[in-house]
C-alpha cells in the first residue's frame, strides 16, 4: 500500500472561511486564510486587490442580516486569462414543505420550507479587474456544491483552485470530469427555521470532534491506467485500531457518471458525515471504500474485480470483518445501476445495499434475495428516483425500504441519503423488518380471535423485533417459531382459517429465512 494524499480533515475545515459581517479588504496577514487560499495568493499580486471588496480567492461565508438565510457566500475566482466566468451551483430551491408547489425559487427567494433541489443556479460573475471575478449569493445550511464555466465553455466544469476537491491520481480529467467544490454553510435558527435544513448540519465539520483519516490507496492486481496505478479511496474512522478485537465493518461507495472514486470523499462529504455520526454515537465505526466503476470488470459477470481483487485486498490489509453481513454497498445514479447489478448477480455478497437515484431493477426471482437489506432512495425532484410501485413489488420478495429526500439528481440528495443510511439503516436489520412485523400484527388484529390469543401473538411479534434490534437473531428465531406454532395450534382448534393462516405466517417464514441465512 502506498498512500497518495493522507487527509485528516484539515482541508475540510479550510474549505469555507466563515466570518461575521460583510467581507472587506484583504488583511496584511495570510495566517487567517485556509492553506489552499494562501497558496493561490502567493502567486497573485497583492496590488490587484480592490479597496472595498474581499478578493481572497475561494469561498467566504459570512453572517448577513440582509440575507434571507442569514448567510451569504462570497466567491472569488482568479484567472487573468478569462474573458468571462460563470458561477454555477446546485442551489436553486424547491418547496419541500408543500410539494404541490412546482415553483423553482432563486437563492434570494429563500423562505422556511424551501430546500435545495431546483437545479443549477447559473450567473455571470462580476469582473473585479486584474483577473479577479466575484459573486455573492445567499446560501442555506449544509454542504453546498458549486463550480465555474470559464469563457462560456460548459463542457469543462472548472474546479475552484482555491478550494479544489482532492482528486484520485488515476481519476477523470478535463471535460470527462464534473468538478464539484463544496462550501459549508451554518444553520440560522431564526431565518432558515426549517427542521429538514437544521438536519443538514450533520454535513458541517465540527471543530472539537475526533477526526478520521482518508487517503487514496493503490490496489495491486488491477491493470494501470495511462501508467497510473489504480486506487480506491479509504476512510478510516477516528481512533482506527488495526489490532482491535472486533473487526470493523466496511462500506463500499460507488460514484455516478462524470465522477470517480474522488467524489464521495469530497462533495459526497462521507468523511465529515461519518465523523459527525460517530461523534453523536449514532453509527458504528466502519472503514469506507470508494471504488471506480472503470476497473470493477464486466457488469454481466457481476463486476468480478470488485469481488476477486478489491474486497480481498481490503480484507487482507485492514482490520475489517470478512463476513458478508458486515459489508455494505451503495451507489448513486450510474453507481445505483452497479448496485442493482450486484444484487442480481450475488445478492448475499453484501448484507446491505443502497441503490440511489438509478431506478429499481432488481429481479424478484434472484437467488437469496431475502438475505440482504436494501435501501432504495432518491430526491423528490430527481429523475432517477426509484418508482415506488416497483420497489413495493421488490419488497414483497425481499427486505427493502424506499426513502425520498429533498433534492434533485445531485449531492443535495446523495449526502442526505448517505447520512440517513449510515445512521438509521446500516447494521439495523430491524429497520427493514419492522414493516413486515407491522403487517403481521395487522393480520392478527383482523382475526376474530379473543383478546388473550391476539395479545399472545402480538407480544411474540414485538419480542421478535426487539431481539433483532439487539442483534440476538437466535432468540428472535426461537420466539418467531413459537409464534408460528401457536398459529398452527389455533388452526387445529378451528379458530383461524387456512386463508388466515397464510396471512399470519407467510411473512414470518420470510423473516425466518432472512435471519437463518446469516446464522449459517
Amino acid at each position: 500500500m502506498s498512500p497518495f494524499s493522507r487527509m485528516d480533515h484539515a482541508q475540510d475545515t479550510a474549505d469555507t472561511r466563515v466570518r461575521r459581517g460583510r467581507p472587506g479588504r484583504l488583511g496584511k496577514s495570510l495566517g487567517a486564510l485556509g492553506l489552499s487560499a494562501a497558496l493561490v495568493l502567493s502567486a497573485v499580486p497583492l496590488t490587484a486587490q480592490a479597496d472595498d471588496v474581499n478578493l481572497t480567492p475561494g469561498p467566504t461565508v459570512y453572517a448577513d442580516p440582509n440575507s434571507p438565510t442569514g448567510y451569504t457566500g462570497h466567491f472569488v475566482y482568479y484567472n487573468p486569462d478569462a474573458t468571462s466566468v460563470r458561477f454555477v451551483a446546485d442551489i436553486l430551491l424547491r418547496n419541500w414543505a408543500d410539494r404541490t408547489d412546482s415553483t423553482v425559487y432563486q437563492p434570494g427567494q429563500y423562505k422556511p420550507g424551501l430546500m435545495r433541489g431546483g437545479g443549477g443556479y447559473d450567473v455571470q460573475m462580476t469582473n473585479a479587474g486584474n483577473g479577479y471575478w466575484v459573486v455573492d449569493v445567499p446560501l442555506a445550511a449544509g454542504a453546498n456544491q458549486y463550480w465555474f464555466y470559464v469563457n462560456n465553455n460548459t463542457s469543462l466544469w472548472v474546479a475552484d483552485p482555491a478550494n479544489s476537491p482532492i482528486y484520485a491520481p488515476d481519476g477523470l480529467t478535463g471535460t470527462a470530469r464534473r468538478a464539484f467544490n463544496k462550501v459549508f454553510v451554518p444553520y440560522d435558527d431564526a431565518k432558515q427555521n426549517f427542521a429538514p435544513l437544521a438536519d443538514r448540519q450533520i454535513e458541517l465539520p465540527r471543530e472539537d470532534s475526533a477526526k478520521g483519516e482518508w487517503t487514496y490507496v493503490e490496489i495491486p492486481g488491477l491493470a494501470p491506467l495511462n501508467g497510473n496505478a489504480r486506487t480506491a479511496g479509504v476512510y478510516l474512522p477516528p481512533g482506527y485500531d488495526p489490532d482491535r478485537a472486533e473487526p470493523y465493518k466496511t462500506i463500499y461507495m460507488q460514484h455516478g457518471g462524470g465522477q470517480d472514486q474522488s467524489d464521495w470523499m469530497n462533495m459526497g462529504n462521507v468523511p465529515v458525515i461519518m465523523d459527525n455520526l460517530l461523534d453523536d454515537g449514532t453509527t458504528e465505526p466502519a472503514v469506507v471504500i470508494t471504488t471506480n466503476t472503470n476497473y470493477l470488470g464486466a457488469a454481466n459477470q457481476g463486476y468480478p474485480n470488485l469481488r476477486n481483487v478489491v474486497i480481498p485486498f481490503v480484507e487482507a490489509n485492514y482490520n475489517v470483518s470478512t463476513n458478508a453481513i458486515d459489508r455494505a454497498f451503495a451507489g448513486l445514479s450510474a453507481g445505483s445501476i452497479v448496485t442493482n447489478g450486484l444484487i442480481n448477480f450475488d445478492a448475499d455478497a453484501f448484507g446491505y445495499y443502497g441503490p440511489w437515484s438509478g431506478g429499481a431493477s432488481v429481479n424478484v426471482n434472484t437467488a437469496d434475495l431475502l438475505a440482504p437489506y436494501i435501501l432504495f432512495g432518491g430526491g423528490a425532484w430527481d429523475f432517477g428516483l426509484p418508482n415506488a410501485n416497483t420497489v413495493a413489488n421488490i419488497d414483497r420478495a425481499s427486505f427493502s425500504e424506499n426513502v425520498v429526500v429533498p433534492g434533485a439528481h445531485d449531492f443535495n440528495t446523495w449526502n442526505e441519503m448517505f447520512s440517513l443510511w449510515a445512521r438509521d439503516y446500516l447494521w439495523h436489520p430491524e429497520a427493514f423488518i419492522q414493516d413486515e412485523i407491522g403487517q403481521l400484527k395487522n393480520s392478527v388484529a383482523a382475526t376474530s380471535l379473543n383478546k388473550g390469543n391476539k395479545n399472545a401473538l402480538t407480544v411474540k411479534l414485538d419480542q421478535t423485533l426487539s431481539l433483532i434490534a439487539k442483534g440476538n437473531s437466535v432468540e428472535a428465531l426461537q420466539v418467531l417459531e413459537g409464534y408460528t406454532t401457536q398459529v398452527a395450534d389455533l388452526q387445529a382448534d378451528g379458530k383461524v382459517t387456512a386463508e388466515q393462516v397464510t396471512a399470519l405466517t407467510a411473512l414470518a417464514t420470510q423473516i425466518k429465512t432472512n435471519l437463518s441465512h446469516w446464522l449459517d
